[in-house]
């Protein structure tokens, strides 16, 4: 069986659900269009938006010294 995609644009309070997908395991995934549809929210434009905080020193790694001397009890 295909999967459905269905686009509505107003939405009841009860989606009818076909025969033949009844009592049957589904994934249903409900996902509002009209939140993408603001213009400049985009993920784009919010990274592009954010404030420079720090050098890049600050956000360097720190060097990796290992486990440096291993000393085992005996």
């Amino acid at each position: 069986m295909q999967p459905i995609r269905q686009i509505i644009n107003d939405a009841p309070p009860l989606l009818p659900l076909p025969l033949e997908l009844q009592h049957r395991r589904l994934e249903i995934i409900l996902w509002p269009l009209d939140e993408n549809d603001k213009p400049g929210r985009s993920l784009k434009s919010l990274l592009a938006d954010m404030p420079d905080v720090g050098t890049d020193e600050d956000f360097a790694r720190q060097r990796d010294f290992g486990r440096r001397d291993v000393s085992w009890d005996s």
